[in-house]
């Protein structure tokens, strides 16, 4: 898919839609994405909530691994929260470390408004075009 046929198709994510997401930018194997924190995305602790912290960086993954001529399913993912974040804003970004026939394999870094690391993901994907 091309970048304007991905900002389409994934309009139609509910759930990404309710978190409120917006992509900021979006080609073949880089996505940028932008969370405004609210109130219903903290936990019991007021810090955003690590549930929220994983969409965003899975949204982010799949914008970025779907860009192009391959679709791509979320094969295995893992995520370090390196800390909470601060400020209003989150933003996640892609880093292509792999993209292979069957497999890719991305990191997705996480920071908040002050360009702190909140979290790192490494998001492997199954191609499956």
């Amino acid at each position: 898919m091309k970048p304007e046929e991905i900002r389409e198709f994934f309009a139609n994510d509910r759930f990404a839609a309710m978190t409120g997401i917006e992509i900021l930018e979006v080609s073949e194997n880089y996505a940028k994405t932008k969370l405004e924190v609210k109130d219903h995305h903290l936990n019991a602790n007021n810090v955003v909530m690590g549930g929220c912290v994983y969409t965003l960086a899975d949204f982010t993954f799949a914008l970025a691994a779907n860009c192009g001529d391959m679709r791509s399913m979320t094969l295995s993912s893992n995520m370090i929260f390196n800390s909470p974040a601060s400020g209003k804003v989150l933003y996640a970004e892609t880093e292509i470390v792999k993209n292979g026939r069957k497999v890719c394999n991305y990191i997705v870094h996480i920071t908040d408004e002050n360009e702190r690391t909140v979290a790192t993901a490494t998001m492997i994907g199954f191609r499956n075009a």
